[in-house]
């Protein structure tokens, strides 16, 4: 299955609009919304379960949401017939800027390092070893601070009402592609995006264990170091290398394919987007590219 097109082409069919402005209570009173982080990332996982729940409708697959908000992940397709499963990721951020109003890098946690990654079972809705594959679907979006949260106006006045975020990008890839090498914050265990302010490269899945491959994203999360532990074997990808070095693990194919990603990032984004990337996918990677501006 090809969940990336299928997300694409639902929300092509759905023509969702992903700008709300309240909520509406049986009077027909609407409640406008602030701008609370938590609020609005739920409201884009109400809105992208519509899309979840047509593709379930069209594939051999089932759409379960996890039992509880501690459990990984958000969403499962679940094919019942073969016993697959996909997970699915809902995350969410805004965009920060600095104090000359640069654009700040963009940061997501993609769930724990030392739960089901090391044991198979810990926090997850089904065994880790049974999903196939493991996907996010992102929001990068503005606050809109000015927006007032809680007021009572009537549907006549919705055009006038200002919604509580503006410029809103969406993305999906699978994770292993937009996971960076660092956690997510100092002093938790999550992993951590790559980091980036721009957004692009993050649409195509451009960070380092694309280049460097999924099994090589496991091993090295499975691995790091907890927070609390006072040897930590690495803390970076080329710590990552000379510990395996240590190992008696070659790691020349993995160096220069790191290497690779890292001269790709250096030439800067259009080259990356539209000349070099992904040398065998470029052309798939260009349809995704051009469907994710379509939402943005």
């Amino acid at each position: 299955m090809d969940f990336v097109k299928l997300v694409y082409d639902e929300l092509e069919r759905e023509n969702i609009n992903w700008e709300v402005k309240g909520l509406i209570d049986s009077n027909k009173k609407i409640f406008t919304l602030g701008s609370d982080s938590k609020l609005i990332g739920r409201i884009f996982e109400l809105l992208i379960t519509v899309v979840l729940e047509s593709i379930a409708e069209k594939t051999e697959y089932r759409l379960v949401a996890s039992e509880s908000q501690t459990v990984y992940p958000d969403f499962n397709l679940v094919n019942d017939r073969t016993g697959d499963k996909i997970a699915i990721d809902i995350k969410t951020t805004y965009r920060r800027r600095g104090a000359r109003g640069n654009l700040s890098n963009i940061g997501f946690t993609l769930g724990s390092f030392a739960s089901f990654l090391r044991n198979n079972t810990k926090n997850i809705q089904y065994p880790y070893n049974e999903y196939s594959k493991h996907y996010v679907i992102g929001f990068i979006y503005d606050r809109v601070e000015s927006a007032a949260e809680g007021r009572i106006i009537n549907i006549d006045e919705l055009d006038e009402t200002i919604a509580p975020y503006a410029n809103v990008e969406f993305f999906v890839q699978e994770k292993y592609r937009i996971a960076g090498d660092k956690p997510g914050s100092g002093n938790t265990e999550n992993i951590g995006s790559f980091k980036t302010n721009q957004s692009d490269l993050i649409k195509l899945g451009f960070g380092p264990f694309s280049f460097l491959g999924n099994e090589v994203f496991e091993d090295y999360w499975k691995n790091y170091p907890k927070y609390r532990e006072s040897e930590k074997k690495y803390t970076c990808l080329e710590e990552y290398f000379d510990w395996l070095d240590r190992n008696r693990i070659d790691t020349s194919e993995i160096r220069a394919s790191y290497n690779k990603w890292r001269k790709q990032i250096q030439q800067g984004t259009n080259q990356v987007i539209y000349t070099n990337i992904f040398e065998e996918e470029l052309m798939d990677e260009a349809n995704i590219a051009e469907d994710s501006k379509k939402y943005s």
